[in-house]
């Protein structure tokens, strides 16, 4: 082999280490899953299910193996979060991506559908392994907010009042716990949020939260058995939380000017979310009083909420 050969096959050879030193410091161009997940709101656990079962992410790799990703992988996750976000089901998104299909014209999956259907069979026959297994198929493919919003409460309105609702919604409050507990120890920040409530009847309602929190990279902890409003005071100051989630059943409404007032004295955003408490909120005309805002519906609550953070 000529000197020269053997030049040019050793630049080659050091191409792709000099590739990954360039990636590795170019932090302005490159940066790891874990950025993409703060910029996009998609946790990385999703990212990476994207990624090996439907090939709809394309990251670069340094050396080790670490993932790169650059501004055009950010605009790739905002094109699969509006198809999933319009009922479409992952699964479809690439080839609507690779097409460039308009979203106007497309219709929605019947998958949402199919996985409704299997979670209320699975509760109807109390199979725990059966949920738990859906949960974690459903909940590593979407963002927290759309596995709520396309698959948990359509199934819970189904499902009605009865055993299969509660066993339903134990297996799932399980899961959250275990799956916030696993993200809570990949922040490295004190809890910035809040999540509370009066006993525990909203307890399901303050795990789904945290999991949407904690998707956008909002650290928050979780305290949904409180007895008194009067203790939200020690909690707020114990955590040193810069803002607060709070759950607020219908045997608060009469009680919603005292403590909409008592929550104005925290000096902090405050979201306050009960469709009887915000009705009495609204008759008085209090559902917004400085930083306090009082919302019925959860997921418009918590979308409001998460936009504050």
């Amino acid at each position: 082999m000529s000197q020269l050969s053997q030049s040019e096959e050793t630049v080659n050879a050091e191409v792709p280490d000099l590739l990954d030193e360039v990636l590795s410091l170019d932090s302005s161009s490159y940066f790891p899953i874990r950025e993409l997940s703060l910029k996009t709101g998609v946790n990385s656990v999703t990212l990476r299910a994207w990624e090996r079962r439907y090939g709809l992410l394309k990251p670069k790799r340094t050396k080790k193996g670490h993932r790169l990703y650059d501004q055009g992988d950010v605009q790739r996750v905002e094109g699969i979060l509006r198809w999933i976000q319009q009922g479409v089901a992952v699964s479809k998104v690439r080839a609507l991506l690779d097409q460039d299909i308009a979203f106007d014209g497309v219709a929605p999956s019947n998958e949402w559908l199919d996985w409704q259907g299997s979670l209320i069979k699975a509760s109807q026959e109390f199979q725990e392994e059966k949920i738990e297994q859906l949960y974690q198929q459903i909940f590593s493919q979407y963002p927290s907010d759309i596995a709520v919003r396309d698959w948990l409460l359509p199934s819970f309105e189904q499902l009605g009042k009865g055993a299969p609702l509660a066993f339903c919604e134990s297996v799932v409050l399980s899961c959250l716990v275990t799956r916030i507990n696993s993200l809570k120890s990949q922040q490295k920040h004190s809890s910035k949020v809040l999540i509370t409530g009066l006993m525990s009847q909203r307890g399901l309602w303050c795990y789904m939260a945290a999991a949407m929190l904690l998707d956008k990279g909002i650290s928050c902890r979780v305290v949904p058995n409180v007895q008194h409003s009067d203790d939200w005071s020690d909690l707020i100051e114990g955590i040193r939380a810069q803002s607060v989630l709070v759950f607020c059943e219908n045997e608060l409404a009469p009680k919603a000017p005292g403590l909409i007032l008592q929550m104005q004295k925290w000096n902090r955003p405050i979201t306050a979310i009960g469709a009887g408490f915000w009705l009495a909120a609204h008759e008085l005309d209090i559902t917004a009083q400085g930083d306090v805002k009082v919302y019925s519906e959860p997921l418009e609550g918590i979308s409001e909420f998460i936009k504050i953070n």
